[in-house]
């Protein structure tokens, strides 16, 4: 396994990079690089990239556009932001542009590890401050089995397509099920449905 780390911070770096092998194993490589386009360049030479740490305060280009640019060239890896911003907002909005998972530099080591594992296990971690007032108990919440389905799949990064191939059901059908859902929890995106369902224990398609 080849793991990415885009930061600025020596420090941050050092631990990031001893959670990451005591995840993925001694044998896992682990590149580093200071700036966005550095690690553009690094991940233009890995043979088998699974996953990207990538920080929103990197110098000549920081925020989303960070994120929509790396997304943009390298679509597979999953793409965790670790920042030290945590306003929901952002949150919602780095998850809506292609982010894994969302990790604040001000979390605890032990909600660091876990966020990483459950991210290399193939699910999505929304931040505790991701999950606004909207996300409260609301009339209508219960789903039909076909709508959990699809927001499992939504859960596992997939897009309407996907889960149409998947589900071999038509896009539309994908996109009338995502608005009962939209209306089941109270919600108008698809970020805040994830951050929903996380909180509601809803975990990721196997």
């Amino acid at each position: 396994m080849e793991a990415l780390l885009v930061d600025d911070h020596p420090l941050i770096c050092e631990i990031l990079i001893a959670m990451l092998r005591k995840l993925m194993g001694s044998e896992a490589v682990v590149h580093v690089a200071g700036s966005l386009e550095a690690g553009l360049e690094c991940a233009r030479g890995c043979k088998r990239l699974d996953l990207v740490l990538l920080d929103l305060g990197l110098p000549g280009c920081s925020g989303i556009e960070a994120l929509r640019r790396f997304r943009e060239k390298y679509p597979d890896p999953k793409v965790v932001v670790v920042s030290s911003y945590d306003e929901r907002e952002r949150i919602l909005r780095a998850l809506e542009a292609g982010a894994t998972g969302y990790i604040p530099k001000t979390s605890s080591p032990t909600t660091i590890l876990a966020a990483l594992r459950l991210v290399l296990e193939g699910g999505t971690y929304i931040p505790q401050e991701a999950l606004g007032a909207r996300i409260g108990k609301v009339a209508g919440e219960d789903l039909s089995e076909r709508e959990q389905q699809v927001l499992r799949l939504v859960l596992k990064g997939l897009s309407n397509r996907e889960i149409a191939r998947q589900l071999d059901i038509a896009e539309n059908t994908v996109k009338h099920h995502m608005g009962e859902i939209y209306q089941s929890f109270g919600v108008t995106s698809r970020a805040e449905a994830m951050a929903v369902a996380t909180r509601r224990g809803y975990k990721p398609a196997l």
